[in-house]
C-alpha cells in the first residue's frame, strides 16, 4: 500500500467578515432596520407637497414648528433607530473611536448652538445629525459588508415602490409643480439623489453566472426609470460616473505595474476632454455652464462665508428665513435654503474648520482603501464603500449632498462607506487573492 499522499487542493480562505445571512430577510430586526432607513431617507417628504415656491416653504416649515405630519415620522424613527442600537453600543463605540475625524462632526453641530443664530433650530438638527452617524456605525457593525448591501438594496426597493405608488396614486404629494416625480421625498433632486445611493450597490454585486447578470439588470429597471422621472441632472451625472467607478476602478487595481501609468493617462485624457467639451454635454442634459444660475447664486452667496470664517454661522443655522443675512440673499436671488454647493454650504454652517475636517476624513479614507490595495486582494464591496463616498464629493459640486435640509440619508451613506472602508482595511486577510476579489 503506497504511502503517498494526494495532494489536497487549498481553498482560498473565507472570513465571517464577507458571510451572507441566509434569513436576513426572515428576521423582524431587519424590517425594522428596514423602516429606519425608509424613515431617515424620505427626511420628512412622505405626504408634503412641492409648490413652485418650494424653497420659501422649507425655510418657513424648518424654522417654525414642524408640520403635523413630520413630528410623529421623526418620533418614529428616532424610536426604531434607539431600539434597534440600544443593545449594540459596545462595538458602536469602538467603531467611532476609530473615526475621531467623523465623530467631530456631530460633535461640532451640536457645540455651534453656541454660537447659532437659531440655537433651537441647531440643537434640533444636529441631533438627528448624530442619529444619523450613530445609525450608520449601527449598520457597519452589526451586519456583515455583504449584508449590509443587501438591506440598503432591500430598502431601495420599499423606498422605489412607494415613490412610485406615491406619483400615479397621489400626483399631488409624489409629483412636483412641474411634473417631475418627487415621489416620498421633499423635491425632485432628492428623489433621483437618494434613489441613486440606495442602488449604488448593484453594479458591485458579484456576477457568477448570465442568469445573476440578467437578474441585477431587471433589478436596475425601478432605480434607473425613477432617476429619469425625476429629472434630477445631478443624479443622471453620478448614475454614469458610478458605472465608470466600477469599469476603470477594478481594472486599474488589477492591472500590473506598468500598465497603470497608461491607464492614468488615458482616463486624464478623457476627463480633460470632457472639460473642453463640458458646454456641449450640459446643453445636451438641458444645462449650461452657469448650472442653471448656481454659479450666479454662489457669486452671491460666497462672501458671507468670510464674515463667520473660523467656525460658521452653525448648523443648519445660515438659512433661517428672510432676516439677517439669510435675507440680504432672498431680497437678492430669492427664495434660497442651500447654496447648491456643499463645499460652500460647508464653509457657511462649520467655516473653515469644517472644511479641514473634512479633508481629514477624506485622507483617512484614501490611507483605508490604500491599505487594502496593499493586502492580499481587494474586495468588490470595497469600491462600493469608495463610490459611495466619491459620488457624494462629486455630487456637492452642484449640490449640498452633506450640509443641506435632508443631509441626514446623505451624512448616513458617507458614514457607511467610511466606516466600511475602515472596518475591511483592520481586517485584512494576508493570504493568498481571493477569486472573487475585483
Amino acid at each position: 500500500m503506497s504511502t503517498t499522499l494526494a495532494p489536497v487542493r487549498i481553498e482560498p480562505p473565507t472570513t465571517h467578515l464577507m458571510a451572507e445571512d441566509p434569513l436576513l430577510f426572515r428576521r423582524a430586526r431587519t424590517w425594522w432596520t428596514l423602516t429606519a432607513l425608509f424613515l431617515i431617507a424620505q427626511a420628512g417628504g412622505l405626504f408634503s407637497g412641492q409648490y413652485q415656491h418650494y424653497a420659501v416653504k422649507l425655510i418657513r416649515e424648518t424654522t417654525n414648528d414642524p408640520s403635523h405630519a413630520l413630528l410623529p415620522l421623526t418620533l418614529a424613527m428616532v424610536a426604531i433607530c434607539i431600539g434597534l442600537m440600544v443593545r449594540h453600543v459596545e462595538p458602536m463605540l469602538q467603531l467611532m473611536l476609530r473615526q475621531r475625524a467623523l465623530l467631530a462632526f456631530p460633535v461640532l453641530a451640536v457645540a455651534s448652538t453656541l454660537w447659532s443664530q437659531v440655537p433651537l433650530l441647531t440643537l434640533r438638527k444636529a441631533a438627528l445629525l448624530a442619529l444619523a452617524f450613530a445609525f450608520a456605525w449601527f449598520m457597519a457593525t452589526y451586519y456583515s459588508p455583504p449584508d449590509q448591501m443587501r438591506v440598503i438594496l432591500g430598502a431601495g426597493v420599499l423606498v422605489g415602490l412607494a415613490s412610485a405608488a406615491m406619483a400615479i396614486l397621489l400626483p399631488q404629494y409624489g409629483t412636483s409643480w412641474d411634473g417631475a416625480w418627487k415621489g416620498v421625498f421633499t423635491q425632485k433632486n432628492h428623489m433621483g439623489i437618494s434613489i441613486f445611493f440606495l442602488f449604488a450597490g448593484l453594479p458591485f454585486c458579484a456576477v457568477s453566472s448570465r442568469r445573476r447578470l440578467l437578474k441585477l439588470a431587471s433589478q436596475a429597471i425601478l432605480p434607473l426609470g425613477l432617476i429619469l422621472l425625476s429629472r434630477s441632472r445631478t443624479s443622471w451625472f453620478l448614475t454614469i460616473f458610478l458605472i465608470v467607478l466600477r469599469v476603470c476602478g477594478p481594472a486599474i487595481t488589477r492591472a500590473r505595474r506598468e500598465k497603470i501609468p497608461f491607464m492614468l493617462y488615458t482616463i486624464g485624457f478623457f476627463f480633460v476632454a470632457a472639460a473642453i467639451s463640458l458646454g456641449f454635454i450640459l446643453q445636451m442634459l438641458g444645462r449650461d455652464l452657469t448650472f442653471t444660475g448656481r454659479t450666479h447664486e454662489w457669486a452671491i452667496i460666497a462672501p458671507f462665508t468670510l464674515k463667520h470664517f473660523w467656525l460658521g454661522y452653525g448648523y443648519q443655522a445660515f438659512w433661517s428665513g428672510v432676516t439677517g443675512d439669510s435675507g440680504t440673499i432672498h431680497h437678492l436671488i430669492g427664495g434660497q435654503n442651500v447654496s447648491d454647493n456643499g463645499y460652500l454650504d460647508g464653509m457657511l454652517q462649520f467655516g473653515l474648520v469644517g472644511v479641514v475636517m473634512l479633508a481629514v476624513v477624506l485622507v483617512a479614507c484614501m490611507r483605508d482603501f490604500l491599505r487594502l490595495l496593499r493586502g492580499s486582494y481587494v474586495p468588490l464591496i470595497a469600491y462600493w464603500y469608495a463610490a459611495l463616498i466619491l459620488a457624494t464629493l462629486v455630487g456637492s459640486f452642484t449640490e449640498s449632498l452633506l450640509w443641506g435640509a435632508s443631509g441626514g440619508f446623505n451624512w448616513f451613506m458617507f458614514v457607511l462607506g467610511c466606516a466600511g472602508l475602515r472596518t475591511l482595511s483592520l481586517n485584512q486577510p494576508t493570504e493568498r487573492r481571493h477569486p472573487d476579489a475585483a
